[in-house]
């Protein structure tokens, strides 16, 4: 048998992503995304490995998948089938980039037919139930390159909350609207409100659509907003909810009457647990149909190892509405009937990350583990699983893989935190290692049996990789995920000094070495712990948060996520937003930090970086500050692959300095190391 080779940071080269999978409406095929890396040219005329995708096809009973799109250029997504299961509409940014609207006719075969070529491009594609035309989502027609008598004068009028969004960038000043196109005849746009649309969803006759909106401007700043319904031949629309909190995927009943769909009421604020609820279509108070249901109603477990769509909309059948739920550390799949929640799936079901579901009851799923990227299975109506494709199953047979180990402890008070551990490779008892603790963000998401790239590729340099679910994170039950809210860098810092104090109990963990890491809220904690401890011989933060002040008013989500998490407005209590701020501690700062940020990141913005790196510098700490161009805050799980790949390699040789005793390697060391590593698998 062949020697295994270990997980590195350009095995990420090597990886097939899979994701949307949708099934036909009889129930006999799944089409699909297949995202894979290979060498392309931008605009520039650089080549560099970029990703690509293409939709494919698998019939349900199992076989080889066909491909279905040949673009030579940008990326296929968002296939959606047809009501009478005829055609596969798809997403687009072939030719110019820009994402645009094709259908395939699978009876006719041949080439896929352009519908739309809108500057804006479209999203949020929905067939109407007569399979004849399609409703999405466009800023509009017109192009986004400007004219040169434009260009001449290219300041921004910014007049709305929120006027930027992570991994869009500066909102344009056109308004999403909705648009229609018949097959065969131009696009319309049938709305024209002066505020944003999203989520269209046909009414089973087809004169209606369903869609959700913020409409009033005083909650243009928060996650409030509201379904609509919209007479298509009138183009006239009345509100059916009242802004209780945010609103998702409405959902309609086989007969019309009634639209279910997720959101909460905001009972604990950002903290709440996403539930289902529904709405009548003539109108009256939206009613919460999971009354009691502990868990929300969303796939908030991480993994780095997905690229794409992962839909979870609820899909109402006549013997009740099903939908996917987060629960320890696993999202499953539930039907809510009889006025309960219904765990559909076996307790050590791989972890779903989104599905579809044929009107015979029959359901495509991606899902993963803790050692398998995302693979592709079919649910039968019998409750019967089975695996139809994993387009990584070979690669992984030649790759030592880590099992991560599952512990539990009681923190300073008693409640139960559940964490993982993953050995480095090669352990042997009676040695001790170095370890990280690795934070999750959110806070309200949560680790567990998916797969994470990264941590195996740490496991493998030498490092045992310690990861926990600290109060603050979902699938623990409403109150677990509100403890964290108002009280960052306190109760849920005592519980990650916990999981350290338990790891150091452990026979074959160098105390001395124990690094701590992590991203967005985890880079947050990364910085609380820091100036709070020096217990940790190393650090690294990634798109932290250093200033709370600064934070409100420069995020995307900063006014929203600030005066609800945070507990006010900064400038009503200036002394309590500095108070859990790192940067007022940074004088306590003595462990080596890398600071790792994205320039184009609006979650958590660079400047906050910026301001913590300034303060080390001019304090003479030991600090690295890298910076990602035409990144944003999700860099480490959709970033250009070569910015992935440089991200690890900082991280590993910046633990492995301060660790395991490796001298520094300059910038330089980096860039030729993972072009060099390209070159060699071409």
């Amino acid at each position: 048998m062949a020697e295994l080779r270990n997980w590195q940071a350009t095995s990420l080269l090597e990886l097939r992503f899979i994701s949307d999978a949708q099934i036909s409406p009889n129930g006999e095929q799944i089409a699909f995304v297949e995202t894979w890396i290979e060498e392309t040219t931008n605009k520039s005329g650089t080549r560099k490995p970029d990703y690509r995708s293409a939709i494919m096809l698998i019939q349900a009973d199992g076989g080889i998948p066909q491909r279905m799109t040949f673009s030579v250029s940008g990326r296929d997504s968002s296939p959606r089938w047809s009501p009478d299961g005829s055609k596969l509409a798809f997403i687009s940014t072939r030719d110019a980039g820009v994402a645009q609207l094709f259908v395939l006719d699978l009876a006719r075969g041949g080439e896929a037919q352009q519908l739309t070529s809108l500057g804006y491009g479209v999203a949020e594609i929905n067939w109407r139930p007569d399979s004849q035309a399609l409703a999405f989502i466009s800023r509009g027609a017109k192009a986004k390159a400007q004219t040169h008598v434009e260009s001449l004068r290219d300041e921004k009028i910014i007049e709305r909350l929120p006027f930027k969004f992570d991994g869009v960038g500066y909102l344009q000043p056109e308004y999403a609207q909705i648009w229609l196109v018949e097959l065969g005849q131009e696009p319309n746009q049938i709305t024209d409100q002066a505020f944003d649309h999203a989520d269209p969803a046909w009414s089973p006759d087809g004169s209606e659509l369903a869609f959700i909106t913020v409409s009033r401007a005083e909650l243009e700043h928060t996650r409030q907003a509201d379904m609509y319904l919209l007479n298509v031949a009138a183009g006239t629309s009345r509100c059916l909810t009242n802004a209780l909190g945010p609103v998702y995927h409405p959902t309609w009943s086989p007969d019309g009457s009634q639209i279910a769909y997720i959101g909460h009421d905001q009972h604990t604020g950002n903290a709440s647990n996403e539930a289902l609820w529904c709405v009548s279509r003539a109108g009256g108070d939206a009613r919460l149909l999971s009354v009691g249901f502990e868990y929300g109603l969303e796939n908030s477990v991480i993994s780095d190892a997905r690229i794409g769509r992962f839909p979870y909309r609820p899909y109402w059948r006549d013997n009740g509405i099903y939908c996917l739920a987060t629960r320890a550390a696993r999202t499953r799949a539930y039907r809510y009937s009889d006025g309960a929640m219904h765990e559909l799936t076996p307790e050590d079901n791989p972890s779903i990350s989104g599905y579809s579901q044929s009107l015979n009851k029959r359901t495509a799923f991606t899902a993963g583990t803790a050692t398998q990227l995302e693979a592709l299975y079919m649910g039968d109506a019998d409750g019967s699983i089975h695996l139809l494709y994993d387009p990584n199953a070979a690669l992984l047979t030649s790759i030592q893989t880590i099992e991560p180990e599952r512990f539990t402890y009681n923190s300073f008070d008693g409640l139960e935190i559940e964490g993982w551990v993953i050995k480095p490779v090669g352990f042997s008892q009676g040695q001790q290692y170095p370890s990280l603790l690795y934070i999750h963000g959110g806070p309200h998401s949560a680790y567990g049996h998916n797969f994470m790239h990264e941590f195996q590729v740490l496991a493998a340099a030498g490092y045992g990789v310690i990861y926990t679910n600290p109060r603050g994170g979902t699938g623990y039950g409403q109150r677990f995920r509100a403890l964290v809210r108002q009280d960052f860098g306190g109760d849920d810092y005592r519980d990650l000094m916990a999981a350290a104090d338990l790891a150091e109990t452990w026979d074959w963990i160098d105390s001395k070495r124990m690094g701590v890491l992590g991203g967005s809220y985890g880079g947050y904690m990364t910085n609380w712990i820091i100036s709070h401890t020096e217990r940790f011989a190393a650090a690294n933060t990634q798109r932290c948060i250093s200033n709370l002040m600064s934070f409100f008013g420069t995020s995307d989500i900063g006014p929203y996520f600030g005066e609800d998490e945070f507990g006010g407005k900064p400038w009503a209590d200036i002394d309590k937003f500095m108070e859990r701020s790192p940067i007022r501690y940074v004088n306590s700062i003595n462990t080596p930090l890398l600071i790792l940020h994205s320039d184009e990141d609006h979650r958590c913005p660079v400047e906050q970086a910026e301001q913590l790196y300034t303060a080390l510098k001019v304090l003479d700490k030991p600090v690295r500050f890298v910076r990602f161009p035409r990144e944003g805050h999700e860099l480490s799980r959709s970033g250009e692959p070569l910015h992935r790949i440089a991200r690890i390699e900082y991280i590993l040789d910046w633990f492995g300095h301060y660790l395991q005793g490796h001298e520094l390697k300059p910038a330089d060391h980096f860039r030729r190391s993972v072009a060099g590593e390209w070159q060699s698998r071409q």
